[in-house]
């Protein structure tokens, strides 16, 4: 089971075992992301390209996991511990 936080408990879930891996995201970097387009569309007019071989701007997610699987880009719940939001 996964669930999509990246939180403190939800790294917690995962270090106990209840799930098995959670997608962190980064709300402080989004936020900081956001500013900076507001900025420079106001600014120059300039908006924010699609990140390469998307139609959206991707702001960045890991996949926390003390499970690895092989060919999935993941980090452990002391790197998600050391990087978590709340």
């Amino acid at each position: 089971m996964v669930s999509v936080d990246g939180g403190g408990a939800g790294i917690g879930a995962v270090k106990s075992g209840c799930i098995n891996a959670t997608s962190q995201q980064y709300p402080l970097l989004m936020a900081d992301l956001g500013v900076q387009a507001i900025y420079d569309i106001v600014k120059n007019g300039t908006q924010p390209a699609n990140s390469e071989g998307l139609d959206f701007f991707n702001t960045g997610v890991k996949l926390i996991t003390d499970d690895p699987q092989e060919g999935v880009p993941s980090e452990s719940t002391e790197y998600g511990l050391a990087n978590a939001w709340g």
